[in-house]
C-alpha cells in the first residue's frame, strides 16, 4: 500500500489504506475557438488547461467489528469533507510534491466483510499541477558574478520569488539579476 497524507493525517491514522492513485499525466485541455458562418475551419485561439481529477482507490480497514467499522467511515467522510474547501495530499511514491485539491464525488463503500473498498475523486481546480515543497535557503552573496541554484521538482516550470536586502550601508551599484534555465 501507498502511504498518504490528506490535510496532513496519514491514511494509515484512520484506517484507510491506498492501495492506488490514478493521476493522469496531464489535466484535459479545454480548446477556445470560433466558427464562422460561411466560413470553412475554425478560428483556433489556443487552449488551456482544465481541472484535473485524481482517483484514490482504497480500502477501510477495521477490526472485526461493525461498530469500529462505522468509525472508520466516519472519520473518512470527515477527513475529505468538501465543505472544508481544497486539502494538501501527499504521496510516499511521488516524494517532494504536494497535490492540491478538494473531494468531488460521491463515496460509494463496497463493503466486504468488515473492510470496505472506495475510489475517492479528488478534484484539482484551481492548481492542476502538483507543488514542490518549499526548499528556502538563505545565501549571502560574497562575490561577483555569483550564481544560486533553485531547486524545483514540480510538473511545471515556475519561476522564484527572490527578495534582495542591503543591510550595509553602503550604496549598491551596477546591480544585476538574470533568470537563466539550463535544459537537461
Amino acid at each position: 500500500m501507498i502511504d498518504a497524507t490528506a490535510d496532513g493525517k496519514s491514511f494509515k491514522s484512520i484506517g484507510l489504506g491506498l492501495k492506488t492513485h490514478n493521476i493522469p499525466v496531464l489535466p484535459p485541455t479545454k480548446d477556445h475557438s470560433l466558427e464562422i458562418a460561411e466560413r470553412d475551419g475554425e478560428l483556433d485561439f489556443g487552449s488551456t488547461y482544465g481541472a484535473r481529477t485524481i482517483n484514490l482507490e482504497c480500502v477501510v480497514m477495521a477490526d472485526d467489528t461493525t461498530l469500529d467499522y462505522h468509525r472508520r467511515v466516519a472519520q473518512v467522510a470527515a477527513l475529505f469533507n468538501a465543505k472544508k474547501g481544497d486539502i494538501v495530499f501527499t504521496f510516499s511514491d511521488l516524494p517532494g510534491r504536494r497535490y492540491i485539491g478538494r473531494y468531488a464525488g460521491t463515496l460509494d463503500i463496497e463493503k466486504i466483510l468488515w473492510d470496505g473498498e472506495l475510489t475517492i475523486p479528488i478534484k484539482m481546480g484551481e492548481h492542476p499541477f502538483p507543488e514542490s515543497e518549499e526548499n528556502i535557503s538563505e545565501v549571502t552573496i560574497t562575490q561577483s558574478p555569483q550564481t544560486v541554484n533553485v531547486m524545483s521538482t514540480g510538473d511545471e516550470r515556475a519561476s522564484p520569488i527572490i527578495v534582495l536586502t542591503n543591510i550595509g550601508g553602503n550604496t549598491i551599484r551596477n546591480f544585476t539579476i538574470k533568470n537563466e534555465y539550463q535544459i537537461d
